[in-house]
């Protein structure tokens, strides 16, 4: 038995199957493939025509329907070995198909909404997806055909639109933006919905934080990031406030996804500008997240009318603020609204 004869080719296509390296669809074509007696045309998955050895060799495709009887014995093999692919896999509670991790290159991304987190459930027939289709079918599990909104207590409710599926280790994330009463004491807020896959590409709901992390006034969600640089886990790096009196002031709040749920590590005040209020010695101040060591500490580097750095050393399950560079803590404080 030669490495190119039918039998061997079917063994290895069982081989990259049941290894993931195809999934259904592309197994099923490659078998059609190698035992099409003879057609004119393949057509593959992306509606290429690609002529076939009959169309481009009419003797060829005449010796192979000659023979294709011969190739049912080796057909009989290749359909065994797909049932023991299958029954080895079932033990996955998904029951979905493998697919290809994310290349390893994308790790060390920051990703902004609209993109997908490089860390997945090893099987995964929904990651293979656009994203909006993932957002969509998340969007059903949570809320159905009914109205996306959420009461969260008497006085506040919130409306989703906006929203990513990251896939974390412990498996897929929906994140979304909830606006609240367009009023002042009002703050918008990040929903995270944590859920799980089922067979027949459906999502579940497995468990609902819809305000766990604070937004902006006048019922505004906050500006967010994912960032995996902070921690081991999907962090997300969100940014609320607003205006008083003249006064801009804005905070970051670093929230980590842990298999156990959203949990808050720090929250800083991270801009201030006092331009359009009437005061003398005007200020203006913007920190930026810097010189991160991941699970130990990072920098907030201040600039603007002047230039402060505040340290943050990770203590347990939070980051705490601490001296720097032997300064007094208070004379690297900027002033809050």
């Amino acid at each position: 038995m030669t490495a190119d004869d039918p039998l061997s080719r079917l063994e290895r296509l069982a081989k990259l199957h049941e290894s993931g390296a195809l999934n259904d669809v592309e197994f099923e074509r490659e078998k059609a493939l190698l035992l099409r007696p003879g057609d004119d045309q393949i057509v593959h998955a992306n509606g290429n025509e690609i002529p076939t050895a009959s169309a481009s060799n009419p003797e060829a495709g005449s010796k192979r329907k000659r023979r294709w009887p011969w190739l049912l014995v080796p057909a009989g093999i290749l359909a065994g070995l797909g049932g023991w692919a299958l029954a080895d896999r079932s033990g996955d509670p998904s029951g979905a198909p493998q697919v290809a991790r994310a290349a390893s290159s994308e790790s060390n991304r920051q990703w902004s909404p609209g993109s997908v987190l490089p860390k997945a459930s090893d099987r995964s027939a929904i990651r293979s997806l656009p994203q909006q289709r993932q957002v969509d079918l998340a969007f059903d599990a949570v809320f159905g055909l009914g109205e996306r909104e959420i009461r969260v207590t008497e006085d506040a409710a919130y409306s989703y639109a906006k929203g990513v599926v990251v896939w974390t280790e412990f498996g897929p994330v929906l994140i979304v933006e909830g606006s609240g009463e367009p009023y002042p004491p009002a703050l918008g807020t990040l929903g995270i919905f944590y859920l799980r896959e089922l067979p027949g590409m459906k999502f579940e709901e497995a468990r609902r934080w819809p305000d766990a992390v604070t937004g902006s006034i006048m019922g505004n969600p906050p500006q967010w990031r994912i960032r995996n640089d902070i921690s081991d886990h999907a962090v997300i790096e969100s940014t609320g406030g607003g205006v008083w009196q003249g006064y801009a002031c804005d905070s970051k709040t670093l929230t980590e996804l842990t298999q156990d749920g959203p949990r808050s590590l720090v929250s800083f005040d991270s801009h201030y500008d006092s331009s359009g209020a009437i005061e003398e010695g005007y200020q203006s101040l913007d920190g930026t997240i810097v010189n991160v060591v991941r699970n130990r500490s990072f920098d907030v580097r201040f600039t603007g009318t002047r230039t402060i750095t505040q340290h943050f050393e990770r203590k347990g399950a939070a980051y705490v603020r601490a001296p720097h560079a032997g300064k007094v803590m208070d004379n690297n404080a900027i002033p809050t609204c």
